[in-house]
């Protein structure tokens, strides 16, 4: 028996409450968005943070897959409510193995599910998707490790095949990620945008005026994941001194605030001292650019108006920076640093047209969330005649 006369919505399939500002984000915005259009509906989140309760006005049930809680019971959770949906992220290539399984559940349990703003990179999570150590080398040897890999890809594919056409929608946030799960032989998924875009957009003064770029310090706000090793750290310390020598500040603005933040102290920059997206969003409409590895910070950062400077980390990042015509500035592995201090400096110093490329691509992705979000509302509505 579901729980009230109201529709009940559960959010999930990313791990929530486990030290990422920006999934904090995401799930944040789509609660205030969906209780804008849904205002008698019950919500309730997947997390591993039970205070995410009392700070979005939700239940809480356990991280399903994730933090070390088997998905065993989600079946039963899940069927107290009237519709599913996994909530953005870049779970389709992160840990699809996670957040398929728990569509699948749903599904098998006769529960509506529907994907929301999801990212997919053009390069699966290698730490599931490709070989390590001595069987790579092995496999290598042998000449097998294409096969090897493409084995793991293939059983993604046909997973995806599987389950997202049985959802009743599915709107992934850009257009690349629609592509790539076209490759995989999913065609005719919708364009969203992702929802941590209505996170923090304005900034103002007291007096009410939008604070300008060139009215801002000349800080650089900066993070660098510790998701994959940087294979150049010097590197990543030269530019913290050149951008320095060319009389900036830079602050560290660790998107997790644990193992980020060790890194940046590591390499003498200091952190704020916030864990939040409202945090975030401050710190980076005190600086003229931020430099980040992690997505989630360029978007909560281009929010509020600051210019973005990104490392890939998979191609999340590309895409993001490709709505301002703008590419990355390397990845992880290879990276000239010395080139990005440069480039960094320059827009610290002078912000070129930053502010009127930002402004037309924020139109066009408002847009593009608002037909989408026209779409999701409707379909939820119809569960509830």
């Amino acid at each position: 028996m579901r729980p009230s006369d109201h529709l009940t919505i559960l959010l999930g399939g990313i791990p929530l409450g486990c030290d990422n500002i920006g999934d904090e984000a995401i799930v944040a915005c789509v609660v205030r968005m969906l209780r804008e259009d849904l205002p008698d509906a019950e919500f309730a989140v997947a997390t591993a943070d039970p205070a995410t309760a009392e700070r979005l006005g939700v239940r809480v049930v356990p991280p399903f897959g994730f933090a070390g809680v088997p998905a065993d019971g989600f079946s039963d959770a899940v069927r107290a409510f009237d519709a599913y949906v996994w909530c953005g992220a870049t779970g389709l290539s992160d840990y699809p193995h996670v957040a398929l399984d728990l569509l699948e559940r749903a599904q098998r349990a006769g529960v509506p599910t529907f994907v929301w703003g999801v990212g997919m990179d053009d390069e699966p999570n290698p730490v599931f998707f490709r070989a390590h150590g001595r069987r790579r080398r092995l496999l290598s040897a042998l000449g097998l490790l294409g096969a090897y890999e493409g084995r793991f890809r293939a059983r993604l594919g046909r997973r995806l095949r599987a389950t997202l056409p049985r959802c009743r929608g599915v709107w992934v946030r850009d257009p690349e990620s629609a592509a790539v799960l076209a490759s995989f032989g999913v065609p005719g998924v919708r364009v969203a945008a992702d929802t941590a875009i209505l996170q923090g957009r304005t900034v103002t003064r007291s007096d009410g005026r939008t604070v300008a770029l060139s009215d801002r310090p000349t800080t650089l706000g900066l993070c660098i994941s510790t998701q994959r090793r940087v294979a150049d750290l010097e590197g990543v310390k030269r530019l913290v001194a050149t951008v320095r020598a060319g009389g900036a500040r830079v602050v560290g603005i660790p998107m997790n605030p644990k193992t980020d933040r060790a890194l940046l102290e590591g390499l003498g920059v200091e952190c704020i001292p916030g864990d939040t997206p409202e945090a975030v969003c401050e710190a980076a409409a005190d600086c003229r650019a931020v430099l980040s590895s992690r997505l989630h910070l360029l978007i909560l950062a281009a929010n509020v108006g600051t210019a973005v400077f990104g490392v890939a980390r998979g191609s999340k990042v590309a895409n993001w920076l490709a709505n301002f015509g703008r590419t990355v500035e390397g990845s992880f592995d290879d990276c000239d640093w010395d080139a990005a201090a440069a480039h960094v400096l320059a827009a610290l110093r002078a912000p070129g047209d930053w502010e009127e490329v930002r402004a037309r691509a924020y139109a066009g992705l408002l847009a593009r969330l608002d037909a989408a979000r026209t779409e999701f509302v409707a379909a939820l509505r119809s569960l509830r005649p």
